[in-house]
């Protein structure tokens, strides 16, 4: 562009452009007017890929919140499966204990 301007600016012989430049303002309008679509399109593209990475990222995220549940609703049934193992164990327990006392309290009396 600096060596358009200089040349047509300053040049005696070579003034294909004279000042305002028009012809240089009709080449950058011209390459506006192709760049312009193609920057929107490429925009749009990515916001579809941007759109579909949200969509991807929320249906892990749904997936693994779902695994996650189940996983706490599996740890919550064998926690109370083992409190009810601890209880019986500790009632059997209980009753060895008696059963025990009763037996010495016969063999010695």
């Amino acid at each position: 562009m600096i060596v358009w301007v200089a040349l047509n600016a300053v040049g005696l012989s070579l003034k294909w452009d004279p000042y305002p430049f028009i012809l240089l303002n009709l080449a950058f309008s011209l390459q506006a007017a192709y760049a312009a679509p193609l920057i929107l399109l490429a925009a749009t593209r990515q916001a579809e890929r941007d759109k579909r990475a949200a969509a991807l990222a929320d249906q892990r995220h749904e997936e693994t919140e779902k695994r996650d549940d189940e996983a706490i609703t599996e740890l919550r049934k064998l926690l109370e499966n083992n409190t009810a193992l601890t209880q019986a164990d500790k009632e059997l327990t209980e009753q060895i204990a008696g059963l025990t006392r009763e037996i010495h309290s016969k063999l010695s009396g």
